[in-house]
């Protein structure tokens, strides 16, 4: 009976060992078939769909690099995910679309940027504070991207200033 549960044991566990290979095989698999996909794809909107579908692959392949130690290999996938996110950017703004009157592409990048930017959050805490660089340029990249993107939504006028740019008031007292 014990070597049968020895046996049973070492199967699970060689299935579970496999797997964590597979994933990684899997989503380099799906990568490339996203850039066949983006360079055939002639809408601008595709091509964003395409891209954020890109960007969240390299923060998986970071994050999962990075939980496993391999600081370079996480880094060189968030500095592919800095590329991503650029392009997907250039895209949207020499689409010419004007994402007031029709935000698709647009809006669905921002809320992509807004979970991935939570992600990062994530992932800084697996990565040494004096081995952070790639990440914070992941995470200013993904911060500049999202304003223009709410930018381009809703226009200058209808955001908010940060606090420091507000006019001071003067506060009333009773």
């Amino acid at each position: 009976m014990k070597a049968y549960r020895y046996y049973f044991l070492t199967i699970v566990l060689s299935l579970f060992s496999g797997t964590e290979c597979h994933a990684g095989d899997d989503l380099a698999a799906e990568y490339q078939k996203l850039q066949v996909k983006l360079k055939q794809e002639t809408n601008p909107v595709g091509k964003t769909k395409v891209l954020i579908k890109m960007s969240d692959i390299d923060l998986k392949e970071a994050t999962q690099r990075a939980k496993k130690g391999n600081l370079e290999e996480a880094d060189r996938f968030l500095l592919r995910y800095v590329d991503v996110v650029r392009q997907a950017v250039t895209v949207l703004k020499t689409s010419q679309r004007n994402a007031q009157k029709n935000p698709a592409g647009f809006r669905e990048f921002e809320i992509a940027l807004h979970h991935q930017l939570r992600k990062l959050n994530d992932l800084e805490d697996n990565i040494p504070y004096d081995q952070q660089q790639a990440i914070e340029k992941a995470k200013e990249t993904a911060r500049i991207a999202q304003q223009e993107m709410l930018l381009a939504i809703f226009g200058p006028e209808n955001l908010r200033q940060p606090q420091e740019q507000r006019p001071s008031e003067p506060k009333r007292t009773r």
